[in-house]
């Protein structure tokens, strides 16, 4: 559930919305209600110059009425109805809650939404909301009025604002609006007719007229005195300015807590960029050992893939050694059936050398006799051939004789 507190802040934006009672100094009160209070005596002098005006209902609109204390002030005058709008929810709520009236209606709606009625007003007003719509000065244009459009906005104000959208507004600003005519409003509530560059106003107000209305200006003696306040007017602003020096204080406190912890966040941040450095520095170096595990995957995967290789080399060898085991194993059983065949063999061929041997002795024998009958058979053809020389001896003699 929202509290009040938020409720208000939601309205007060940052500085932009009055709530009388509730926000914003003395001269700031006074400065709104002078505003509504020139609005209020233009449109009161017209009436007194033209009474018939009375014969009907008088319509006001007031173009950002905010909480809705403006309009409030404009139903005081006799024989008007007041209708505010207001883009805020949050300060329509409170403008019917705390500033109703049988002849004031408020309406939570924004300007271009409700350019879409043809209704048409006697009266539009406008204080302090324009510069927070572009082109607002222009939009506002568009709304049907019978006698008088009175726009009151930042004079001169430079940039900075971030909630207004519309800065530098001077009388140019003003072009597109006919039977025109400026007054101008001091930081202190007073209207004056003109001003000067060294003591510049805080507002500037345009006053767009029907043509057979007189100057609105004709209607005062200048300066115009601010807004001042009734008795229990003054009663409000006294506690509401205790109130505020309360608050200020509280603010002071909070602003000094508020320095404290600016500056225990200030070294926190300190901390903060020295663990984001040291951050920077881990990642860096953890972006460097994942680029290094990255490359020992890859080596991995390249190992995993000659392993694979070897596994499969390997497999083959060792289904060839047990292929080259099968056939051992085959020869070992041939060399034991050639051995037992070779040691049969010996047993024959010891039975044999043994038979060679003796026949060897045998033919070592015949040997011998051979030789020795060789002997005796050169012997014996030696003499013969002694034998048969002498005969031939012989013989040749027994020729020659």
């Amino acid at each position: 559930m929202v509290t009040q507190a938020e409720f208000l802040d939601v309205i007060y934006n940052a500085g932009e919305r009055l709530v009388p009672g509730e926000t914003h100094d003395r001269l700031e009160i006074v400065r709104h209600k002078s505003s509504y209070q020139l609005f209020k005596k233009i449109i009161h002098a017209d009436i007194l110059s033209e009474p018939t005006m009375l014969s009907r209902k008088i319509r006001i609109l007031d173009v950002g009425c905010g909480v809705g204390h403006g309009a409030f002030m404009l139903a005081e005058i006799i024989g008007t109805e007041v209708l505010g709008m207001d883009t805020s929810a949050e300060s329509i709520q409170y403008a019917q809650e705390n500033y109703a009236a049988e002849n004031v209606q408020y309406l939570n709606c924004d300007v271009e939404t409700f350019l879409r009625n043809t209704e048409e007003f006697d009266y539009v007003v406008s204080r302090h909301a324009l510069e927070h719509i572009e082109d607002g000065l222009n939009m506002v244009l568009k709304i049907a009025f019978r006698k008088r459009l009175l726009v009151n906005v930042p004079f001169n104000e430079p940039e900075g604002n971030i909630h207004h959208k519309v800065h530098w507004i001077t009388e140019s600003n003003f072009e597109a609006y006919p039977n025109k005519e400026f007054l101008y409003e001091g930081l202190d509530g007073v209207t004056t007719i003109s001003h000067s560059h060294e003591c510049p106003p805080n507002s500037i107000i345009c006053i767009s007229s029907s043509a057979d209305l007189p100057l609105a200006k004709d209607y005062f003696q200048f300066p115009v005195p601010n807004w001042r306040p009734e008795y229990l007017q003054n009663l409000g602003i006294y506690a509401l300015e205790a109130k505020s020096n309360n608050r200020e204080l509280t603010l002071s406190a909070l602003d000094n807590e508020l320095n404290k912890r600016n500056s225990l966040l200030v070294e926190k941040e300190s901390q903060l960029q020295n663990h984001e450095a040291n951050l920077e520095t881990l990642a860096g170096d953890l972006k460097r050992r994942i680029e290094w595990v990255t490359e020992k995957e890859r080596q991995l995967a390249d190992h995993e893939a000659n392993l694979e290789a070897l596994a499969g080399d390997l497999k083959r060898r060792i289904e060839w050694v047990t292929q080259k085991e099968c056939q051992l194993a085959d020869h070992e059983a041939n060399l034991r059936s050639l051995e037992e065949g070779i040691s049969q063999r010996d047993e024959v061929s010891k039975v044999e050398a043994a038979q060679l041997l003796a026949k060897h002795d045998n033919l070592c024998e015949l040997g011998n006799e051979l030789s020795r009958r060789e002997t005796e058979f050169q012997q014996s053809l030696d003499h013969f051939n002694n034998l048969l020389l002498v005969r031939v001896c012989r013989r040749l003699k027994l020729l020659a004789k």
